[in-house]
């Protein structure tokens, strides 16, 4: 989906691009403090924080209405549809708040479970820990097509995701976890690579950055294209 048009791929994601450059040409007037928070400067972090947020948001629906409805964008950088993006956004902050609820009852119910020994997880509370963590996951990714859905303009609910996603529940349970691993061992090699050269390791983790955003909105619109209008993977 990414590299088969590669240059418009470009053109929809341009907004992360901008924000990625940005941060660069902080890195290179302000100082590597300033945008990796380093000396208590925090203000730098913020900044560019709120800005790929914004750029998120921005970039997500564009992918989505690209990808879904052939909506091409017409300019170097695509529209800004504050309608869609505040839909996309919202639906994102309630999909939050049940992702933040289940980690804090999986605390609790780690810390009740004696998971915490001398104010330490223990192999245990790390184990059951980590099956949570992953249970927790899943479950908001087979609610997540309500974001999708609400950028193309066809809103559904969280229990019409949640039926959706049935039949590729197996496969969610597989696919995000190697996502997560491909983006820690990237992250790895980024962070080697800078020992020998800070900017060149802030440059090469926003290029990351940008890939595995684009490879996860990929996933999720292709969960939405087959889970509710039922395409077929091409």
């Amino acid at each position: 989906m990414i590299f088969n048009d590669f240059g418009t791929a470009l053109r929809v994601s341009s907004p992360l691009i901008a924000v990625s450059l940005f941060g660069v040409v902080l890195f290179i007037v302000k100082g590597s403090e300033y945008v990796t928070g380093g000396q208590g400067q925090f203000e730098g972090v913020l900044l560019l924080g709120l800005l790929s947020y914004i750029a998120t948001l921005w970039v997500a629906v564009s992918w989505h209405r690209y990808c879904l409805l052939e909506e091409y964008p017409e300019k170097t950088i695509p529209d800004f549809n504050v309608s869609r993006i505040l839909g996309y956004f919202g639906w994102g902050l309630l999909l939050g708040l049940i992702l933040l609820g289940m980690v804090a009852l999986l605390f609790a119910v780690v810390y009740a479970a004696g998971g915490f020994i001398a104010g330490s997880l223990s192999l245990f509370g790390g184990v059951l820990l980590g099956v949570g963590l992953i249970f927790t996951i899943w479950v908001t990714q087979r609610l997540s097509l309500v974001l999708p859905a609400s950028a193309v303009g066809k809103p559904i609910r969280f229990d019409d995701s949640w039926r959706a996603t049935r039949p590729i529940a197996t496969a969610i349970l597989i696919v995000f976890p190697i996502l997560g691993a491909f983006g820690f061992a990237i992250g790895l090699v980024v962070g080697f690579l800078g020992v020998f050269s800070a900017l060149l390791g802030y440059a090469l983790q926003a290029i990351v950055n940008w890939m595995i955003a684009m490879v996860s909105l990929s996933v999720l619109t292709t969960m939405y294209g087959l889970c509710v209008e039922k395409r077929e993977l091409a």
